[in-house]
């Protein structure tokens, strides 16, 4: 069996096992790392005493958004019975737009973030609405995703920094200004305008862009947090999961560039790509941060293995046989009865994390397949 046969078996074999242990014919939940105490050891408690209902499950809007795109690429490839990946897509967009606010955000799904709104999980929201419009037509969609366009641009707001713009984190919350956000905002709006073939949408581009290009470290890294001009208690944070933050970012920024052709976010792409590049280990693995190689992480093999695959595709470099080595590891982790042996491992150096989570199987899973179809070809598939 050759490589790509293997990767779409995998990509086959986790489907089905998501189907069977966190699909409900409405969204796709269960437990998730989370954050705060339950980032830092109470999922290790959870998993080791394994035999207790710990009823926490939990539905995250950015678990939906991969799910429907891999419910749609699933049938572009040809790995499922196609009726039944646009069932499923639909019906998990018809949750989303079901679980939005009159005021068009979506609430936060952990208890420790309750009455916050925050971007991230609206922006991945409104990327989902709008895969599963461009797919069926279906104008509920648009619509919700304009509403949730709205909110962001006029109640989250953005920091102004020399004519740039940073979009914040939470609404009504003052934070650092973090990179991610803004990246994955690029990418809903760049997709909201090709909804609707209206570039009014990407009004605030241009400076969320050259926002990004400013902040970008000579290392091509780009930082977590950036110290806000408008909240003087808050500092820099430059490194935080940087290459899983950084892939995800080339991946969204990518997304952009090929959607408004605006080749003032090239370069950063480019500085981008160098950066994770270093990130992978002889094993496939990729380093936790820029000064940790442990704890080892699984689902950052394949969001940097899927970004490298990608800047080969777009002939930013040759990053083949490093994203080749995480996807190689990748298949090896995978398992048709537990999704994954491990979400992550060498914790504090001595635990490890064996609970399934849905948010990051179905990243994985689209990162399979992305790498599968070649992944440029994929984002080409909307056009």
């Amino acid at each position: 069996m050759d490589s790509e046969q293997k990767l779409k078996q995998a990509a086959i074999e986790l489907y089905q096992y998501m189907l069977k242990a966190h699909w409900n014919d409405q969204v796709v939940i269960g437990p998730d790392p989370g954050i705060r105490y339950n980032a830092r050891i109470g999922r290790f408690i959870k998993g080791y005493l394994h035999f207790i209902p710990w009823n926490d499950n939990l539905v995250y809007a950015q678990a939906q958004k991969y799910w429907i795109f891999n419910n749609w690429m699933m049938i572009d490839l040809n790995l499922a019975d196609n009726e039944k990946c646009r069932e499923t897509a639909k019906a998990c967009t018809d949750y989303l737009l079901s679980a939005q606010t009159p005021d068009g955000y979506w609430e936060y799904p952990n208890l420790e973030w309750k009455n916050r709104i925050a971007t991230v999980e609206g922006d991945y929201a409104a990327m989902g609405l709008l895969e599963s419009f461009y797919r069926i037509g279906d104008e509920r969609y648009l619509v919700a995703a304009k509403k949730w366009y709205d909110f962001a641009v006029n109640r989250i707001g953005f920091q102004k920094k020399n004519g740039m713009l940073a979009i914040n984190y939470f609404y009504d919350k003052g934070t650092s200004m973090v990179p991610n956000n803004s990246a994955s905002t690029l990418c809903m709006f760049a997709m909201l305008m090709k909804a609707t073939d209206d570039k009014t949408y990407l009004e605030t581009c241009e400076g969320m862009v050259n926002w990004l290009i400013d902040v970008q470290l000579d290392s091509g890294e780009l930082p977590y947090a950036v110290a806000s001009p408008e909240c003087s208690d808050k500092r820099d944070r430059v490194h935080f999961l940087c290459y899983q933050y950084n892939a995800f970012q080339f991946l969204n920024l990518a997304k952009y560039h090929n959607l408004t052709k605006d080749n003032a976010i090239w370069p950063v792409l480019e500085k981008l790509a160098k950066f994770i590049s270093r990130s992978v280990t002889p094993t496939g693995a990729v380093w936790y941060d820029c000064y940790h190689e442990l704890p080892d992480v699984a689902y950052y093999s394949t969001a940097v293995g899927a970004a490298l695959s990608l800047a080969t595709d777009l002939d930013i470099g040759d990053y083949r046989s490093v994203s080749d080595l995480t996807f190689e590891r990748m298949i090896s982790l995978l398992s048709p009865e537990k999704g994954l042996k491990f979400h992550s491992k060498a914790n504090y150096g001595i635990l490890r994390d064996n609970r399934s989570y849905p948010r990051y199987l179905s990243m994985i899973l689209n990162h399979i397949l992305l790498r599968v179809k070649c992944s440029y070809d994929v984002m080409e598939l909307t056009k």
